[in-house]
């Protein structure tokens, strides 16, 4: 009965206290001009009570008796507090800020103010992607940042994406950059041991975008350096979010949307394939009377891209909170992902819930922690190098074969296996278990000197499960199974020990640290086939075991590093950086690499002989840096001599796989980076512009050996390349009356050439597309015949003699294309007006080439595949001027007419209208109502528009996945959807 009474008394004051209130009005304007600034934010102090400015720069917000301030921000002016007091009406004009140069920004073990970085960094916030339907977070990264190529291999759910930092550094090794979150490096690429080929499994598809506050990419030297071996690919350093002192705040956000194929491929319909297999066979293989039933529609005419492409749900919700005090914050979020791809068969769905924790113990003494937890699936299907896959099949397969059979199963008389039943009745799925956690504690030993101690550990668990039963791939085999497990464990521990000082104008900050990693990776794979039913599809059910192997491999590396800044007054600035790494994937001889950097800054704007007489100019800054860079990403242990198990004879034996090479060392890239940032009208406009050369050497390259020694090559430092470019950042706010416009132009150029390889010898026929590098290139480059286009008399592709012997030969192919793009970038749009929000982004590429692998087959005019509808146009008699040859069941003709040619390059430029999305943020007075912080609403588009000329299914493609040297391959590649998205973020 009493603490009933007690609540009662406590409602009936709480409501009492919500009775009294007042509304408090006034007018925002900018003050330089005076004009109305809509959007800005007024905030109850300590409170997650407030309102926003219509267009008129008014507001209107209910206070209650105790509220003391309001606090107004926007984005590019000084926030400015007010205390209520009585006053019923408050005006305040906001001045600009120059929060661009001033902002924080993490930089590799710390952070520092960017208008005092003497590096290279590019930024990108959680805001400037906060609505887009990407699962990935390299897929984040996608035209946000200059000198940052991301290319999306293909549209499989979850699947990976090739990166690449002012170009590609390495032949052999990896190129994709050193990814960091909350000083933990993370464990990347794709472990999994059942091929897909450019649909492999993106090991960063286990991280939650929304839980993302910021990356950060270090593209030069003196920004990198202090990731010594793993940064010659650039660093993306990914800070979590993490809890603020104020009352707590529990976030809602969602969307749910639907994905379409947004291009397909004309084939030819039943009546076309009918005239042309007449053509081919030279007689009438089908009658008129069967091509008149196909024209009247009498007959099977099935389109296979209808059957195979489907309109697929996505779908997102996050529930979050935040808060704290002085003493403790907190961040937890949970969150669910569910996206079905728009190829039959696919899916990825993933679970996460993050807690991150900081805590003061005192003034000196803080503690935290960051843990994040994944649950993820993922369905996939053969497809791009496979032809074994619902695309290819599908694809391929002519209109005139039915999907289903009158009893209802699957029709199998067409050339290849059905697609349909590929997808329903092959079972290929992925499961991993991930967790990224870290706890760090840090004191303050004596005024500006602090001690880091931070421990994390990443552990990543893959397992795949693949089982055909009914395909005709199971069958041949009456039954086929796989099941592999692979488990990644990186411990790590970064130990730094930081001091600041201040002597007048100077400050000095110096940073020492000692970091070590651990690394265990254990896999097992088994193969079976000939099962008993289609019900009893696991390992231990197959009656023969074709294949089994289990291995395990310990790896680590030590590291020292140290860094010094200097700064004079805010106007010469200086940085030196060292970095020792010593790496089990090297000998003896060269263990450890020592990878130094040195950059240095004038900030002439800072000058009173500048800033008195050019105001116009609010920040000018040069910029120089140069440095090394390694690269140790390759199989660990080749310099020793190593044994593996076999059998011979039926009996056990051990034999050694490779040549041991105790001198290899590091691949090195030395950068030298030239820069300058501008900033005008109080920097509501800024300019950032680059020059880099990165020159890399002894990179990792396998040179032959004689056979008679038993091994075709040994892993030498044999190799030299370069890369150089220009990037060019533009941004900027403006206003047009009540709306707002704030854009982001990013551009990129880079121009790769291999300079050395082994003897001049290049490396040659890779990939489908005839991919080779050779010395003088790009990496890369196809090299193949050229085409002269379909002689008129014949009918027959004619090739360029290049070396003028009068016959055509391997040595007539010449270099036909080249797939790196002359110029990359994105250009980003964001409108305010009142409480709408649009967003545009736009992303392109251009010169750069794409070999249309899959028009091999669909324009190969013979066998039994499907063709494209561009196959009417074919030669069919002397005289005719086109493009296609002829039909012809002729096998040598037939074959020297679809040769790996410069007739299926194509340009693979595009222009894509990325991302649009248009947001509506409800008035206070309504949301207040119902208890809310906010609520907005917004729909949203994907790959709404692309503008090529690639006549493909997708331009940004790529078959071999991550491949450094096999690179713009299409090969019935999975393709991007377009998406539509429909949301809403809540706060309460």
């Amino acid at each position: 009965m009493r603490k009933t009474l007690l609540f009662l008394i406590f409602a009936f004051l709480s409501q009492i206290a919500w009775a009294q209130e007042r509304t408090i009005r006034g007018k925002i304007t900018n003050a330089e001009d005076g004009s109305p600034l809509p959007g800005v934010s007024v905030v109850v102090q300590g409170t997650n009570r407030g309102t926003v400015t219509d267009v008129e720069g008014q507001y209107r917000l209910p206070v209650a008796d105790g509220d003391a301030v309001l606090v107004f921000s926007f984005i590019g002016m000084l926030s400015q507090e007010q205390t209520i007091g009585n006053r019923e009406t408050i005006d305040v004009q906001l001045s600009p800020d120059s929060k661009q140069l001033s902002e924080v920004v993490v930089v590799g073990y710390g952070t520092e103010q960017q208008k005092l970085i003497t590096g290279s960094i590019g930024v990108v916030k959680s805001d400037a992607i906060k609505d887009l339907p990407v699962s990935t977070v390299d897929g984040m990264l996608q035209g946000q940042a200059a000198g940052v190529q991301v290319l999306q291999n293909s549209g499989t759910p979850g699947g990976g994406m090739s990166v690449r930092v002012r170009g590609t550094t390495s032949i052999s090794g990896s190129g994709q950059p050193l990814y960091v979150i909350d000083g933990i490096p993370l464990t990347t690429g794709d472990y999994a041991q059942v091929g897909y080929e450019g649909q492999g499994i993106n090991a960063l598809s286990d991280l939650n975008p929304n839980d993302i506050e910021s990356m950060s990419v270090l593209k030069d030297a003196a920004t990198a350096a202090i990731y010594g071996a793993r940064a010659s690919n650039g660093v993306v350093l990914i800070t979590t979010k993490r809890g603020k002192s104020g009352k707590s705040v529990i976030g809602f956000n969602a969307y749910y949307g639907v994905q379409q194929a947004w291009r397909t491929l004309d084939m030819l319909d039943t009546e076309q394939w009918m005239e042309y297999r007449n053509d081919l066979a030279g007689s009438a293989v089908f009658t008129e009377a069967d091509i008149a039933k196909a024209r009247a529609g009498d007959t099977t005419n099935t389109d296979w891209q209808d059957v195979i492409f489907r309109s697929a749900p996505i779908a997102s919700y996050e529930l979050s909170a935040t808060g704290g005090n002085d003493k403790t914050r907190f961040f937890i979020s949970g969150s669910y992902f569910d996206q079905k791809g728009i190829l039959i068969g696919t899916r990825f769905q993933r679970m996460n819930t993050r807690v991150n924790v900081d805590h003061s113990v005192n003034d000196k003494f803080r503690i935290g922690t960051s843990i994040g937890l994944t649950y993820s699936t993922s369905n996939r299907v053969e497809g791009d190098q496979s032809l074994n896959g619902p695309l290819p099949n599908g694809i391929s397969t002519p209109a005139i074969f039915p999907v289903y059979d009158p009893d209802g199963s699957y029709n199998q008389s067409g050339p290849y296996a059905n697609p349909v039943s590929i997808a329903n009745d092959a079972t290929n799925e992925n499961f991993t278990y991930r967790v990224i956690a870290n706890m760090f504690g840090e004191y303050e030993l004596l005024p500006g000197l602090t001690l880091t101690s931070k421990w994390g550990i990443d552990f990543y668990n893959l397992r795949e499960h693949a089982f055909e039963f009914k395909t005709q791939q199971g069958q041949k085999y009456n039954g086929l199974g796989f099941e592999t497990y692979t488990n990644v464990r990186n411990l790590v521990s970064n130990n730094t020990l930081k001091y600041e000082k201040t002597f007048g104008r100077h400050v000095v900050d110096v940073m020492a640290g000692y970091s070590f990693e651990k690394r265990e990776r254990t896999s097992s794979f088994i193969r079976g086939q000939d099962y008993a039913d289609e019900n009893m599809q696991y390992i231990n059910s197959a009656a023969t075991i074709t294949q089994a192997s289990a291995g395990a491999v310990t790896s680590g590396v030590r590291s020292y590093f140290a860094k010094v800044n200097y700064n004079y007054a805010d106007k010469y600035l200086m940085s030196l950086t060292g970095r020792v790494d010593a790496s089990t994937s090297f000998g003896p001889n060269n263990r450890n690499g020592f990878f130094p950097a040195a950059s240095a800054a004038w900030r002439i704007s800072q000058e009173d002989f500048f800033h008195d007489n050019v105001p116009v100019i609010s920040e000018l800054k040069l910029r120089g840096s140069y440095g090394l860079l390694g690269n140790d990403n390759i199989s660990p242990f080749q310099y020793a001599e190593l044994y593996r198990a076999t059998s011979y004879l039926s009996k056990p034996a051990i034999y050694p796989p490779n040549v041991p090479n105790p001198d290899l060392k590091w691949e090195t890239t030395a950068q030298l980076d030239l820069g300058v940032d501008i900033g005008l009208f109080s920097d509501r406009l800024r300019l950032t512009v680059d020059y880099y050369n990165k020159q890399t050497k002894d990179l990792l390259l396998g040179r032959p050996l004689p056979g008679s020694s038993g091994f075709s090559t040994v892993v030498e430092n044999i190799g030299k390349m370069e890369n150089k470019g220009v990037e060019i950042s533009l941004s900027g706010e403006q206003s047009f009356g009540p709306v707002r416009w704030r854009p982001q132009l990013n551009l990129s150029i880079n121009r790769n050439k291999v300079l050395k390889l082994y003897n001049g010898q290049p490396i040659d026929d890779l990939g489908r597309g005839g991919n080779r590098v050779m010395e003088g290139q790009p990496l890369g480059i196809f090299y193949s015949f050229k085409s002269l286009g379909v002689d008129p008399s014949t009918g027959d592709i004619v090739y360029a003699d290049t070396n003028i012997d009068g016959e055509i030969t391997s040595e007539d192919r010449t270099i036909v294309g080249n797939p790196n793009p002359k110029l990359t970038g994105g250009f980003t749009n964001n409108f305010t007006y009142g409480h709408f929000d649009l967003s545009v982004f736009l992303q392109f590429s251009y010169g750069n080439d794409v070999f249309h692998g899959s028009r091999l087959f669909l324009e190969s005019l013979q066998g039994g595949d499907n063709q494209l509808e561009d196959v009417t146009r074919r030669w069919r008699k002397p005289g005719d001027i086109t493009d296609i040859p002829r039909a012809t069941s002729d096998p040598v003709k037939a074959v020297e007419n679809k040769r790996t040619s410069s007739r299926f390059i194509e340009d693979g430029s595009y222009l894509r209208i990325k991302n649009v999305t248009l947001g509506y943020t409800l008035p206070s007075d309504l949301t207040n109502k119902v208890r809310l912080s906010s609520l907005r609403v917004y729909a949203g588009v994907q790959n709404l528009f692309t503008f090529t000329r690639y006549t493909g299914l997708d331009p940004e493609v790529n078959y071999s996945g991550n491949d450094t040297q096999v690179v713009g391959t299409d090969f019935f590649t999975f393709p991007q959807a377009r998406t539509v998205t429909f949301g809403v973020n809540l706060k309460f």
